[in-house]
This record gives C-alpha cells, sequence and structure tokens, in this order.
C-alpha cells in the first residue's frame, strides 16, 4: 500500500481520485493547491504524489520544481492533468514529474502508472 497525496482543486476530481486509490488499496491525502501540498508534505511522508498541473495560486510545474528541489528522487511525482497539447508531456516531465497522466483518467492506466513508480 503506497501513501498518496493527492494535489487536486476540483472537489468531483479529489473524490474520484480519493475512492480510486482506496479501491486499489491506497492511502489517500488531498489538498487543494500546490501551497497546501507542499505543508502536506512537511507533515507527512508521501510515497506519491498525483499532482494537477493547473491548480490556482502556484500551479503544478512550480510545485513540481519545489517537491524535486526538496526532496530529490525519493517522493515520486505523476502529474494528472488536462494538459494534452504537442509538447505538454514533454514540459510537465521537465518540471520534475516523473510521468504524465491525461484527464479523464483511465482506472487501468493509473494502476500501472502508480505501480510503475512505485517499483522504480
Amino acid at each position: 500500500m503506497a501513501a498518496v497525496l493527492v494535489v487536486e482543486d476540483n472537489p468531483a476530481n479529489q473524490r474520484l481520485m480519493d475512492l480510486l486509490l482506496k479501491s486499489m488499496g491506497h492511502s489517500a491525502c488531498l489538498a487543494s493547491s500546490g501551497e497546501e501540498g507542499l505543508e502536506k508534505l512537511m507533515e507527512s511522508r508521501y510515497d506519491i504524489v498525483l499532482l494537477d498541473m493547473q491548480l490556482p495560486g502556484m500551479d503544478g510545474f512550480e510545485m513540481g520544481r519545489r517537491v524535486r528541489d526538496a526532496y530529490g528522487p525519493s517522493i515520486r511525482i505523476l502529474a494528472v492533468t488536462a494538459l494534452a497539447m504537442k509538447g505538454d508531456r514533454e514540459r510537465v516531465l521537465a518540471n520534475g514529474c516523473d510521468d504524465y497522466l491525461e484527464k479523464p483518467v483511465s482506472v487501468v492506466e493509473l494502476r500501472k502508472k502508480i505501480q510503475k513508480l512505485l517499483e522504480a
């Protein structure tokens, strides 16, 4: 079981990710902004961060860079985003994320990507 921090500003997406993660046997903690996500990372240990890139205030790009600067590769980051234009994946990965998953989320792909990150 992995401890997963979900950084997502949309309440419906938060509930969906919480349900999906729990159905996979993982524990989930929710944050609504990049700032709140960083606070939660300082308070507890997480194996994976599921990070929306389009957040109010500090966006996911900035949070990804800060997590990488502070924690190095010890915390795996999966971008879960609606950004799906040419170059978005590369931009996400260049800003600290380990992998990329487009919204709407495929449960099968989410499971695969989490497993891959846990094995890395």
